[in-house]
Order: structure tokens, then sequence, then C-alpha cells
């Protein structure tokens, strides 16, 4: 059976491997409720601890951010996310999605469904009823950080305040306003 055929059907399970590469070494964690062996690793059935969110996937020039959502009742996790930030921040991470059968069997090997960098984790505590207290792990494709200075726009005015007499920026907005061809016409029709 292929993995199309399987998606296909209605009986189609999901199987979501966490490869989590933390600066005291690397944690391979699973949704399935038992340990798992595959591609020469053991990896940790968390179960229902381990929750992924909805993965995008756009054409646009988007980079969508994605959240694990771990047990707070697991002490190890526990302590990930009251320790120190460098253990997990600008980690990598990856995340290999499987297909499973009716009998719960993996449909051909797993595929990398989203890979980047852990960001930030929080302890969400819920809301004391019937939604338990959980750690968000926060991933962002490598590279992108709202907060780094090279994904802010930058104008003139915004040069000014911070570096006065500075003139690099100084014609930034007539040039985007006006297009100008920047190639001769003579190089054009070469």
């Amino acid at each position: 059976m292929t993995v199309e055929t399987q998606l296909a059907s209605p009986h189609a399970g999901v199987l979501y491997l966490v490869e989590m590469q933390f600066l005291s070494g690397t944690s391979r964690v699973t949704n399935w409720s038992h340990n798992l062996v595959w591609a020469g690793y053991t990896w940790l059935g968390l179960g229902s601890v381990l929750n992924v969110s909805q993965i995008t996937e756009t054409e646009r020039l988007e980079y969508p951010a994605l959240e694990l959502g771990l047990n707070i009742a697991n002490s190890a996790q526990l302590a990930l996310a009251l320790g120190t930030v460098a253990e997990y921040r600008r980690r990598p991470i990856i995340l290999y999605r499987g297909v499973l059968d009716d009998e719960l069997r993996v449909v051909g090997d797993p595929e990398v469904a989203w890979s980047g960098e852990m960001d930030q984790c929080r302890v969400k505590t819920g809301n004391g009823e019937d939604d338990g207290g959980a750690i968000a792990l926060r991933c962002e494709i490598a590279g992108r950080d709202n907060r780094a200075a090279q994904s802010l726009r930058l104008n003139n005015a915004q040069q000014q305040a911070r570096f006065p007499g500075d003139t690099g920026l100084s014609r930034i907005e007539q040039l985007t306003g006006k297009p100008v061809t920047w190639l001769s016409k003579r190089f054009q029709k070469q």
C-alpha cells in the first residue's frame, strides 16, 4: 500500500517524529503511545503528551512558525521549560511526518514535514477545569526572527534617529517611489 492510497482512506493516521537538538544532547520523541525504532534511533513515545500545531505550507514568501505542546506532567520537559534558554534557543529541530495504515503500521518512510530552530518556551497553566497545563515550545524557520534588525523595514527618519548625520538612507524613499531603469537601452538590446 502506498502513502497516497492510505491518505485517500478514511482511516489514515498521522505519526509525528520530532528530533530536537538541545545543547546537552539530541532528544527524539514521537506522538506514538510507545517507543519506536526508526532510522537507527529509538524515539521516545509520549503519546498524547506531545501535540503539534497546524503546519502551514504557503507559496507566498511567508515564514510560518510551529508550536509543539508538551504535557506539563512530564518532569523532564518541565525542567527544560524552566531551565536556561541557552539549552534550546536557536537550536535545530526537525519534524518528520508519517502515515499509518488501518493496523497502525507506518506506510513508507516518514518524511521531513518541517525544520527550523527552537525559539521560545513558555508554560501554560490551563483554565483549571478541563484544560490541563502544557509547555508550548515555539519554533521558527531558520534565519527568521521577528525581533532581528534584518526583518525591519528601515527609512531615513529611523536611520537619523539612530545615527544622526548619516545619509545612507536619505534617498531611499525617492528611489522606491520612482522606479528607474538601471541598465542602458544599448545594454538591454544586446
